[in-house]
């Protein structure tokens, strides 16, 4: 064999010894277990994250349950990670989280104590995930007293609407419309407030899916363009005015 060959050989198996990071992830667990990460999951694929690990888990707890599930899964992860050349540790996590059945405040101000020091991400809604729905539809700033309030509401816009119900493709186009509504509500009502016991009724449940597009490399008005409300001008081909 020549003293090329060798040379050639040798360099072959180092790179075959080269390992390449997996591909980012994020670990998202929600309070519930049907209604936010069915819409998550729907999400992910409609925007196409495929170059991205997204693990969506539906944890069925209150607040403190569910930051604990996120950083032991954020440590199983890591844990894997360290052994494992095709695991990565998670870059970023979310949690879901209503203020809805809180008995206290002092249980919700450890839980975001507790996403404070574990560097873990608050996506919350007062009084319950069902009013970031509604901003799909609707501006609307008069309080709510949980769930069974705004129900009724979210029906007259989805006929259908149950916590298991498949309603994403009517959510789908009107995500820009909820990300404004979101945004305006907090600019107009709660600005001075840090509380989100206080801010009943308000999300942060935009700031998720605001980096959910923008990790699949998309801007909120491309979404918009690419996905437009049916009937609208930009479904006709035309560009309309911003809602």
């Amino acid at each position: 064999m020549s003293r090329r060959s060798r040379v050639r050989h040798v360099s072959n198996l180092g790179r075959q010894r080269q390992t390449r990071r997996p591909r980012q992830c994020i670990l998202i667990v929600c309070e519930g277990v049907e209604t936010e990460p069915n819409y998550l999951k729907s999400l992910r694929y409609k925007i196409g994250l495929t170059t991205v690990d997204v693990e969506i888990v539906g944890e069925g707890a209150e607040i403190i349950g569910v930051l604990n599930a996120a950083e032991r899964l954020r440590k199983e992860r890591a844990a894997e990670a360290e052994v494992s050349s095709r695991r990565a540790p998670f870059d970023e996590v979310w949690c879901v989280v209503d203020t809805e059945r809180r008995n206290d405040n002092h249980s919700w101000a450890r839980g975001v104590e507790f996403a404070r020091v574990h560097d873990l991400k608050l996506a919350w809604s007062n009084p319950c995930f069902e009013y970031w729905l509604l901003l799909h539809f609707e501006r609307i700033g008069r309080s709510f007293d949980g769930y069974s309030a705004i129900k009724p509401r979210l029906k007259k816009h989805i006929t259908h609407y149950e916590k298991s119900a498949d309603c994403f493709e009517v959510l789908a186009p009107r995500i820009p419309t909820a990300i404004r509504h979101s945004k305006q509500i907090h600019a107009a009502q709660w600005r001075d407030s840090a509380n989100a016991m206080d801010c009943n009724p308000a999300t942060t449940v935009h700031e998720l899916v605001e980096d959910l597009i923008s990790v699949a490399e998309m801007t909120v008005e491309q979404y918009e363009n690419q996905n437009p409300v049916p009937g609208s001008i930009r479904a006709k081909g035309k560009r309309g005015p911003r809602l």
